[in-house]
Parts: structure tokens; C-alpha cells; sequence
């Protein structure tokens, strides 16, 4: 059966089929049912089978392409905070739009920044994803963080114990702490739309 003929059966492009032999990517599951139907083969067969070392991922982008894409809830500060008290809610149940994400992260959430004190790094309306699984940030990594008022995202520093800015004003200096502040989640992709 040629790429074409499989293409048509399956109802995708005649080069996505090239993509899945040459191993750049694989089929997503629901595909893998689809393929095995028009080969007449189990999917369990399919979806098992191992590769042989000629077609091994030679392509820079396969470990990227092969993580799963995430459909992430972009949700508001205030929503935000509620899952510090609660990491198990759900932000999907307030979710206000959705960005899709590839991370091998599971817990996400995205949310809009207009934080003067972060525009360098995060310019007005830029998107940031938060991890709510992970609560310690390394130290020079940004995370969202409940102080007073609503959260913040800030670096995170270790020694001495301070969240910093990172502004174009000089209004904006680090917050000294003599404990750790809580961690809503700490921040592992930002997207800038023009």
C-alpha cells in the first residue's frame, strides 16, 4: 500500500504518513486504530511493535514532536491562588480560553502577566504556564507566589531568601523574606503575542 493510498484511508496528508515512517513523529492513539484497521493488523500489534535501529529518531525535533499536546486552561490570578490551598481542583472548571502546550508536565495552568515589575521578562499580555505540581523553584527560576493581596510571579532566589523583579523601572526591588513565601507553581513556558 502505498503512503497516498494509506493517507486516504486514515484521512490525513500524504506526508504525515511519511513522517510517521521515517520516524520524525509517531500517530497519536486514535490514529493508531484507524491505521491498523486500513493494514488489517491488531493495534496492539502496531502501537508495539519496536522500532529497529535504522529507524531509531534521527530527527532533532522528534522528542519535542513526540510529547503529548496539552489543551492548558488559561485561568485569572484570583483563580490561580485557589489552587494553592487546593492543588487537586480543577483549573479546567474556571478555565476562561485554552492554549495548547506540549510539556511533560501534567498539572498546568496558563494565565495573562501585566506586572510592570516583570516586564522585562514578561512583557505586557504575555501568556505564562505554570506548573502547579512543582512548588520549588530553583534558585534564578520564576514562580507564581502567594503574598499579601493577589499572586505574584517573581525569580526566586535562595541565599539570601528574596523574589526578584525583573523591570525596565527602577520602582521595583526585591522582596526580602525571612521564610519562604508559598508556591502556587513555578513557570515553564511564556508566549508573546503580536
Amino acid at each position: 500500500m502505498s503512503q497516498i493510498d494509506l493517507a486516504k484511508r486514515v484521512g490525513v496528508s500524504q506526508p504525515a504518513v511519511a513522517n510517521w515512517e521515517s520516524g520524525i513523529h509517531d500517530p497519536r492513539r486514535l490514529m493508531i486504530a484507524k491505521i491498523a484497521e486500513a493494514l488489517q493488523v491488531s493495534p496492539d500489534w502496531l502501537a508495539g511493535a519496536t522500532r529497529s535501529a535504522a529507524e531509531a529518531d534521527k530527527h532533532p525535533a522528534a522528542a519535542y514532536i513526540r510529547r503529548p499536546l496539552q489543551h492548558t486552561p488559561v485561568i485569572s490570578f484570583a483563580e490561580a491562588a485557589k489552587l494553592l490551598a487546593n492543588p487537586d481542583a480543577d483549573p479546567h472548571a474556571v478555565a476562561e480560553d485554552y492554549i495548547p502546550v506540549t510539556s511533560g508536565a501534567e498539572k498546568l495552568f496558563a494565565l495573562f502577566v501585566d506586572d510592570e515589575a516583570v516586564n522585562l521578562a514578561f512583557p505586557k499580555d504575555t501568556l505564562v504556564v505554570i506548573d502547579y505540581a512543582d512548588r520549588k523553584p530553583a534558585d534564578g527560576a520564576f514562580g507564581l507566589f502567594q503574598l499579601e493581596g493577589p499572586p505574584v510571579i517573581r525569580r526566586w532566589r535562595g541565599e539570601p531568601l528574596r523574589l526578584e523583579p525583573a523591570s525596565s523601572s527602577e520602582a521595583y526591588g526585591p522582596i526580602h523574606l525571612d521564610a519562604a513565601p508559598p508556591v502556587i507553581g513555578c513557570v515553564r513556558v511564556s508566549i508573546r503575542f503580536h
